[in-house]
């Protein structure tokens, strides 16, 4: 107002502030973004330091938060530090924030192996283990007819600290009672049809067949 009393033209000087602000929001929209999903994130708390979380495409550790950034230790030891707008415009998944999780396996027989004593045997492994839970109780069928073999689900319960380490327990000792039991678990298979046109080509076939 001043300046307007002084016969001062306003205009220039407005035009080069608005532009100057526009340049500034423009350039900072990133770090604004970072800023307001740190607010959300300490806010709502989808996860806490310590946590074993997949968050903005990083699956590790949780080392620590600000509002800018979250600083993520992978399972293999390495220093993910995520921007905060890209772990909110993504999944969060957090695998510490249960007490329980269940341990999806899935295992695969041949087609001339024995159904009843296949799952006979994956009950008495599951329930053989001292860290699977009896409530819930575990999942076991025949879930599949696949290509190449009858796959069979198993779904058993665990406390969180233990699910890998029931994982690899079980596929460890399914793979070794398979094999004691004469279980198959067959390789990839294709059956092959060969249309053959004259008579010629069929009579090639038949005495390389022969020959071998």
């Amino acid at each position: 107002m001043a300046l307007a009393a002084l016969e001062v033209s306003m205009g220039p000087l407005l035009a080069m502030v608005g532009a100057a602000g526009f340049i500034v929001a423009f350039a900072m929209q990133d770090s604004l973004s970072n800023f307001s999903s740190g607010l959300i994130i300490l806010f709502f708390r989808p996860f806490d330091i310590g946590d074993s979380v997949d968050a903005g495409g990083v699956s590790g550790v949780v080392e620590s938060m600000n509002l800018v950034a979250t600083t993520v230790k992978t399972f293999d030891n390495k220093k993910m530090i995520v921007p905060n707008n890209k772990i909110m415009g993504d999944v969060i998944t957090n695998a510490t924030d249960v007490d329980e999780r269940r341990v999806d396996l899935v295992f695969g027989i041949g087609y001339d192996d024995d159904i009843s004593q296949t799952i006979a045997l994956l009950e008495e492994i599951v329930s053989q283990h001292p860290k699977v839970l009896n409530d819930p109780a575990p999942n076991i069928r025949l879930h599949e007819l696949a290509d190449s073999s009858v796959n069979f689900i198993v779904r058993p319960w665990v406390k969180t600290a233990d699910y890998w380490g029931v994982y690899w327990d079980v596929t460890h000792e399914v793979k070794q009672r398979f094999d004691a039991e004469n279980i198959g678990i067959p390789y990839p298979q294709r059956d092959v049809h060969l249309h053959l046109a004259d008579d010629s080509a069929k009579q090639f076939v038949r005495s390389t067949i022969t020959s071998r």
